[in-house]
């Protein structure tokens, strides 16, 4: 089976009928593998990422039968730099996975597994993973246990005991009626009371977000969120408002949200935000807020009632709770599913083929200067060895290394490097002055001299350049060289000098030739 890999948006979107042809046969797939919801996503990542997608062939025109959507990250553990595959439907997303048509599991799931051995991870996250167990158990066969270490991670909250791996939801039946027959006595007169009040009330409503009322009702929303998590997430809240908040916003924007919000008169008491999959007919439900300080009727059963009421009216077959079993959600009469949480690593902690990604280069680069700012060199000339080994000629990691090199004094080393770097980089000057730093620094006075030469024909208008000329080229007995370079530079900033003014007096001319609007509009 050939397996192609797709990381740009332009490609991407070409799948879309492809991607949701295999998602609509797919028993395993879910909202947040649907093209939709990923379309949407991966214009937020800022890590890497890219998509296998298998085909039964090798026809440039024929349909995959599976993809596997996949994000990078670069890891620092004991000074060393790795890289971490995840899967790209991660952050504001409760599940993950993969899709696959029915029938192809056998050639599409092996194909992703060894397309993955041919990379360069550490570790492998399959969190959140929503996926059949003869699927798993599949994949998970091509990583044995000899050459990588399998564990399972656990989802229960260390503050509240909540089992995040366990993901209730409610099947729904034809007609409301009948929803409300598979609930208990208690649950069932609660739930009609409830609704009761709010239909046939003219001091409570529930109002549905629309296009002029979405910032309203999200407003609404992310506050009442924020002040319950506040106390345990601390300034961390900020950034999951904002993440949110963009993820809810391109939820509406593509038809996935559903968002009603109960008032009593015109104070909003709580909102409650539902993810809206047509083409598997569920509801998945993501976020709610309420006002803490409301003393009276629940809204969060109203809202989640309401909620039910709707998705069933319109055809909806499943309500998903989604990732917790908190006590509440198991009166709306749930089943179980459970999510997995696997980690496939490699023995010694280190890359596949002892390389970094080559797709995470920017990454590492930014980790090893930082290590360099901090004095850790020894981590540093690491991290820019390792982009080297796969970039042997990254023009940023080599300028750093030398730079590296100098400050230890080390000006051997320094000047190879910046010696290579002159040839990636002959037109910028200050390739060359870090090379005639390093020569001037190493007593070799000829090649300084060249490099300072070479500085000042690409920018000539630096005098401490011509010093240090001035110095190796006396250091030189080179006397009447120093009065040439200098005839030579002098020269060569009359001649910018005039260039500057004829462009000066050429638009003087043009000002007065032109009237005032014109030349003041140019």
């Amino acid at each position: 089976m050939r397996v192609d890999v797709i990381d740009t948006l332009t490609d991407f979107a070409k799948l879309e009928d492809n991607w949701s042809a295999i998602y609509d046969a797919d028993p395993d797939a879910q909202l947040f593998m649907s093209w939709k919801w990923l379309s949407g996503w991966l214009t937020q990542i800022s890590s890497p990422w890219f998509v296998l997608a298998a085909k039964a062939d090798n026809k440039a025109d024929g349909s995959y039968l599976a993809f596997l959507p996949v994000r990078i990250q670069t890891k620092i553990e004991n000074g060393r730099i790795h890289n971490e595959l995840n899967m790209a439907g991660n952050f504001t997303a409760d599940y993950t996975g993969f899709l696959c048509a029915p029938g192809a599991e056998h050639l599409a799931i092996p194909a992703f597994a060894r397309h993955l051995k041919q990379l360069n991870w550490s570790r492998l996250n399959f969190e959140n993973f929503r996926i059949s167990e003869p699927r798993m158990r599949l994949f998970l066969a091509h990583f044995p246990k000899a050459n990588f270490q399998t564990s399972e991670t656990s989802r229960i909250g260390k503050t509240d005991g909540i089992d995040n791996g366990l993901c209730p939801f409610a099947v729904l039946p034809p007609t409301w009626d009948s929803y409300l027959d598979g609930l208990s006595t208690n649950t069932r007169q609660k739930i009609r009371r409830l609704l009761r009040l709010v239909d046939a009330s003219d001091e409570y409503r529930i109002t549905t977000a629309t296009p002029e009322t979405i910032e309203r009702d999200l407003n609404a929303l992310l506050q009442f969120w924020e002040v319950k998590w506040k106390p345990r997430k601390g300034d961390l809240v900020h950034a999951l408002v904002r993440s949110n908040r963009a993820m809810l916003t391109r939820s509406f924007t593509s038809g996935l949200l559903y968002l009603p919000t109960l008032w009593k008169d015109d104070r909003p008491l709580a909102a409650l935000a539902t993810l809206v999959d047509t083409r598997k007919r569920s509801f998945l439900f993501y976020m709610t807020g309420r006002d803490e300080t409301f003393d009276g009727p629940p809204p969060g059963v109203i809202l989640h009632a309401h909620s039910i009421r709707h998705a069933i009216e319109n055809g909806i077959t499943e309500y998903d709770f989604l990732r917790g079993n908190e006590t509440y959600k198991y009166s709306f009469g749930v089943k179980e599913r459970r999510i997995r949480c696997t980690v496939v690593a490699t023995k010694n902690g280190l890359n596949l083929g002892g390389k970094i990604d080559p797709r995470t280069v920017p990454d590492v680069l930014d980790e090893a200067t930082k290590f360099h700012q901090a004095g850790k060199l020894g981590e540093a000339e690491r991290g820019y060895r390792d982009i080297l080994q796969v970039q042997p000629k990254n023009a940023d990691a080599i300028h750093r290394l030398g730079q590296l090199f100098s400050s230890k004094g080390d000006h051997v080393a320094a000047r190879r490097h910046y010696k290579t770097l002159t040839t990636i980089r002959p037109d910028a000057y200050k390739s060359w002055l870090c090379l005639a730093q390093s020569c001037k620094a190493l007593e070799q006075h000829l090649e300084a001299a060249d490099a300072y030469r070479e500085v000042l024909r690409l920018k000539p208008d630096l005098p401490e350049v011509f010093n240090d000329l001035a110095v190796v080229l006396i250091k030189l007995g080179r006397l009447a060289d120093v009065n040439a370079a200098l005839a030579a530079v002098l020269a060569k900033q009359e001649r910018a000098s005039r260039k500057n003014g004829a462009e000066v007096r050429a638009r003087r001319v043009m000002d007065r030739a032109m009237p005032q609007g014109e030349a003041a509009s140019m």
